[in-house]
């Protein structure tokens, strides 16, 4: 086999750069489970290169969507125990909107990494997301 076979083909990129629309639309999330879990059931045999973004576009959308979930629910947890005392009633209002705006931001940088992720795929590339990238190195080998 020769070293061309593994170039992927636009048949590969396209559906390894719509993997990383999780980030904008909720539902588009499950697509690249789905994809494993079809090409299990089948015996079909992927690419490294569709394998390598499909567990990278899982991973990528689980942080995106778990850390500001989890962010809010402990910083209203952390407002309800300042709220307590009454002094720092206004120190609680205060974090619960630093907060939203600090999401806001990580939002914006979230899609933006989504966008590079796309484009890189579009180009044929491997994505590298630091700590993404090395658990499904990981994970691959």
């Amino acid at each position: 086999m020769s070293y061309y076979s593994h170039i992927p083909n636009w048949r590969d990129k396209i559906p390894c750069s719509l993997f990383y629309f999780g980030v904008f639309l909720p539902y588009v999330s499950w697509v690249p489970l789905i994809w494993i879990l079809v090409a299990g059931m089948r015996q079909i045999q992927l690419k490294d290169y569709v394998r390598y973004h499909c567990y990278q576009a899982i991973l990528f959308n689980m942080i995106a969507g778990f850390i500001p979930r989890f962010l809010s629910i402990l910083v209203g947890f952390l407002a309800n125990l300042l709220s307590l005392l009454a002094i720092f009633e206004n120190s609680a209002n205060l974090l619960v909107h630093a907060t939203g705006d600090l999401i806001w931001i990580y939002w914006i940088f979230i899609r933006l990494v989504a966008i590079y992720a796309v484009l890189w795929s579009l180009r044929g590339r491997f994505t590298y997301l630091p700590p993404i990238s090395q658990a499904v190195n990981l994970l691959l080998r």
